[in-house]
């Protein structure tokens, strides 16, 4: 019979488990171990940083922690005032803007003599408008005022009658960037600075640029940085906005010009179109935008407006018929080919020079033909002969939502 010890070993080999077992049930006690202990260790560190951040609390001194700081606001900017393409208008009292497509009105200013002209800035941050200074009997003086969005209006320029540019006159244009206008007041051309409030004088400019006009024709590039003016003789200058240096851009080649009357510069920069009134018609000049290229559009011209396309690659330009009274609509492209006709309607003429007038729609599909008691006219800028009718409102939406008056 087997003794005592070995029925001890044969009993112990059966129930015991084998000894990889074992080593793992060691190792899986052992990790549980370090588990409590590193738990032990973050409890307490929670505990004593939250005692810590209760004791600061009481006491006072640093009881905000960087997550409680708010994000500092940016500079506050000035709100845009005009939407929905709005038309600048005159109420005999307000100035209010216009919705083109509801006829809903919001007053911008109240309480004003009539405004000779108001603006939009580019950016539909401000208006621009012209009054006639309060108590300036005998001889009547022009303030220039802007208004912006959250701001009360305020005067930025003033000048004397209209008519008498060669001494007093007040002249303004905005600028195609930003909320900056050109002035000429006093015969002096300064550039204001709406957000900063600099203004820079940029010299006189009378003996060099005037002409048979009684105003000056001038206008900024599209980026801009200059300012042409148009001068007598068919000689275009223009002015740097920044240095104020100035320089001869072109001369038109001809002997018969006895000034320049309108100047367009292309939006792309590209180019710029010249219009110079004759002792019997016009001419139609077409350059680029240095000088270079001269040549001419037309050479009996009739001129009733004159427009490029948003994207600066075509001019439009209508111009009266005789002896049938129409307004014959043309469209040249800027590759070198000739102009070509796309439209005519009845004309009856235009009382004043603001109820006359071209622009193209933002999206550059028609072209809009302005005449007096809302009759306007949009051509299809790509289909020779297709004629609509556009009220009053959407022809100004279209040519910048301005404002004239001829008083």
């Amino acid at each position: 019979m087997p003794d005592t010890k070995q029925l001890l070993r044969q009993t112990r080999d059966r129930i015991a488990p084998p000894p990889d077992v074992l080593g793992g049930l060691e190792r899986r006690r052992r990790r549980r171990e370090n588990v409590r202990r590193v738990t032990a260790v973050v409890v307490g560190i929670a505990v004593a940083v939250a005692g810590i951040t209760g004791w600061l609390a009481l006491s006072g001194d640093g009881g905000r922690t960087p997550a409680d700081e708010s994000t500092p606001s940016p500079a506050p900017r000035e709100s845009v005032l005009r939407s929905d393409g709005e038309v600048l208008s005159f109420t005999g009292i307000d100035l209010i803007a216009v919705n083109p497509e509801t006829g809903e009105e919001r007053v911008l200013v109240e309480g004003l003599d009539v405004p000779r002209s108001a603006r939009w800035s580019a950016d539909g941050r401000w208006v621009a408008y012209e009054t006639v200074a309060p108590e300036a009997e005998p001889v009547e003086s022009w303030e220039l005022w802007v208004v912006g969005g959250s701001q009360q209006p305020r005067l930025v320029a003033t000048g004397g009658p209209p008519d008498i540019f060669a001494s007093l006159g007040l002249y303004w244009l905005w600028s195609p960037t930003d909320a900056k206008l050109a002035t000429i007041s006093r015969s002096t051309l300064s550039t204001i600075d709406l957000t900063t409030g600099e203004t820079t004088d940029l010299g006189k400019v009378v003996a060099d640029l005037l002409s048979t006009n009684v105003s000056p024709i001038w206008a900024w590039s599209p980026d801009g940085t200059r300012i042409a003016f148009g001068a007598a003789r068919g000689a275009l200058h223009t002015v740097d906005v920044r240095s104020g240096e100035r320089s001869l851009l072109v001369r038109l080649p001809s002997e018969d010009l006895p000034s320049i009357d309108e100047i367009l510069w292309s939006p792309d920069g590209a180019h710029i179109a010249v219009v110079n009134a004759l002792d019997e018609g016009g001419r139609l000049y077409i350059m680029d935008a240095d000088g270079s290229n001269v040549r001419v559009l037309d050479d009996d011209y009739d001129p009733l407006g004159v427009a490029w396309s948003p994207d600066g690659t075509r001019l439009a330009f209508a111009e009266g018929s005789e002896p049938d009274g129409e307004v014959r609509l043309w469209i040249v492209a800027m590759d070198g080919a000739a102009p070509a006709q796309i439209g005519r309607v009845p004309f009856a003429g235009c009382t004043f020079n603001y109820e006359c007038g071209l622009t193209w729609s933002p999206d550059g599909t028609r072209i809009g033909f302005g005449k007096v008691e809302g009759k306007d006219s949009a051509f299809d800028a790509d289909a020779p002969g297709a004629v609509e009718r556009i009220d009053e409102l959407t022809y100004r939406s279209w040519a910048g939502g301005g404002y004239s008056c001829e008083c």
